[in-house]
C-alpha cells in the first residue's frame, strides 16, 4: 500500500531515529512511503520552512495524502501539522494508525486516545514491525472492501428474523451477491454455545454476571466469524447480519449503572472494532417495537434449546430490563448517523404488516446507498 507517514518536524526531532526505524519497517513490509521527507535528517537544517509559502505546503502534503491508501502517524511528540493531516485523512476516508512510543515520558494525548475513528497502537523499539504488520493488514482489507455490511437489530421479539429473510429475498431477486450471518451462533460456534449457557443462567443471574465478562462471550463469537465476513466483503457481497456488536451496545450496557455507561461503551467499541478489528457496519436497521408487543411475539416462538426448553430466557422475561434496552437503542440511534429507526407500529400502537415494515427498511437502505 501507499503509506503517508506523519510525525513532528519543526517542534521536536528528538525521535528522528525511531521515525527512521518505522519507515524502514514499512519498506520491509512492502509498503511505499509517500512522505519520505519526514525522516530526512537535513530537513530541519537551514531555512527549509521558507522554501514554501503556507498554501503551497498545504497543497503538497494534502496531495500526497490524497495519493496514499492509509496514514501512519507517530503521535508521541506533539505536532499541529500531524494532527491536522490526521483529520484530513479521516475526513477523506483514509484509515489512520496512530503510533505512541511506550517508553515516552509524556502521556498519550487524550484527544488522540479518545478519538473514535483512530486506531491507536503502543509500540517499543523491539516490536515496530509486529505492530505495523498487524494493523496495516487490517487496513489493507478495508481498502479492498467492495461489499456492504447491513445489520438488522432490535429488542427481543421485534421481528429481526422475518425482516432479514425478506431483505435476503429482495437481494436474490435483484441478483445482488449476498451472504447472511446470525449472531449469536448458539449451535455452530464454541463461543456462541457459551453465550447460550450464559443466557441459561449457568454463570450467574442478570444481577451477578459481570457485563464485561459476559460481553466477551458475544465478542469472541463475532471475532471467530470476522475473517469470513471480511472475505465476503472483499468479494463484493452485501452481508446481512442479524445482530452484531450493536446488540451488546444496548443489551450489555443496560446492565451497567448509568454513570459508568459511557466508559463501558468506549471499552466495548475499542475491543470489538479496534482490538478485534471487526468490519464496521455500513448501516444499522433498528426495528422499533414496544416491549408490550414484543413480549407477546416472543410467546409465539418455539421453545429454545439453550434456554432449557423455555420460550424466554431470564433476560427476555424481564420486562423492565427490555424497556431499558429499548431506551438505550433509541439513544444510540440518535448518536450514530448510520443508524436508522424503523417504527414497526402505526400511530395507534398496532403492529404494521411485515411487508410494510420491509418497504420502510428498503427506503432507509436506499437513502444510505447500500442497495
Amino acid at each position: 500500500m501507499k503509506v503517508y507517514f506523519g510525525a513532528s518536524i519543526s517542534l521536536d526531532r528528538s525521535m528522528l531515529p525511531i521515525y527512521q526505524e518505522i519507515n524502514r519497517e514499512l519498506k520491509t513490509l512492502g509498503h511505499e512511503i509517500t512522505s519520505k521527507h519526514v525522516v530526512d535528517p537535513d530537513l530541519t537544517k537551514g531555512e527549509w520552512q521558507k522554501q514554501y509559502v503556507p498554501r503551497e505546503l498545504f497543497k503538497r502534503e494534502t496531495d500526497r495524502l490524497d495519493k496514499s491508501d492509509v496514514m501512519v502517524a507517530e503521535v508521541t511528540s506533539p505536532s499541529w501539522g500531524t494532527a491536522f493531516l490526521i483529520e484530513y485523512a479521516l475526513n477523506h476516508g483514509k484509515p489512520v494508525l496512530a503510533l505512541y512510543y511506550k517508553e515516552a515520558a509524556m502521556p498519550l494525548p487524550m484527544m488522540i486516545e479518545g478519538h473514535p475513528d483512530l486506531y491507536v497502537a503502543h509500540y517499543s523499539k523491539g516490536n515496530v514491525r509486529t505492530v505495523l504488520k498487524k494493523n496495516l493488514e487490517d487496513f489493507a482489507s478495508i481498502t479492498r472492501r467492495k461489499g456492504k455490511l447491513i445489520v438488522i437489530d432490535g429488542t427481543d421479539g421485534s421481528g429481526k428474523g422475518t425482516q432479514t429473510e425478506l431483505l435476503l429475498k429482495y437481494l436474490e431477486q435483484h441478483k445482488v451477491k449476498n451472504k447472511y450471518i446470525d449472531f449469536p451462533r448458539y449451535y455452530t460456534s464454541f463461543h456462541g454455545q457459551m453465550v447460550g449457557r450464559y443466557l441459561a443462567g449457568e454463570f450467574g443471574n442478570k444481577e451477578s454476571a459481570s457485563p464485561y465478562l459476559s460481553s466477551l462471550f458475544y465478542a469472541m463469537d463475532r471475532l471467530t466469524a470476522r475473517d469470513e465476513i471480511v472475505d465476503w466483503l472483499e468479494e463484493g457481497n452485501t452481508v446481512v447480519a442479524n445482530r452484531y456488536t450493536t446488540s451488546s451496545m444496548a443489551f450489555q450496557t443496560a446492565r451497567i449503572e448509568k454513570k459508568k455507561r459511557e466508559e463501558f461503551l468506549k471499552w466495548l467499541y475499542e475491543m470489538e472494532y479496534k482490538e478485534h478489528k471487526l468490519p464496521k457496519e455500513d448501516v444499522v436497521i433498528f426495528l422499533y417495537v414496544p416491549v408490550e408487543i414484543s413480549q407477546k411475539l416472543i410467546e409465539q416462538k418455539a421453545k429454545r434449546e439453550y434456554a432449557k426448553g423455555k420460550k424466554k430466557d431470564e433476560y427476555e422475561a424481564d420486562v423492565e430490563y427490555q424497556k431499558e434496552v429499548l431506551r438505550l437503542y433509541l439513544e444510540l440511534a440518535k448518536k450514530y448517523k448510520h443508524w436508522e429507526v424503523i417504527r414497526c407500529v402505526d400511530s395507534k400502537g398496532k403492529l404494521l404488516p411485515v411487508t410494510k415494515v420491509h418497504q420502510k427498511i428498503m427506503k432507509a437502505l436506499k437513502r444510505h446507498g447500500v442497495v
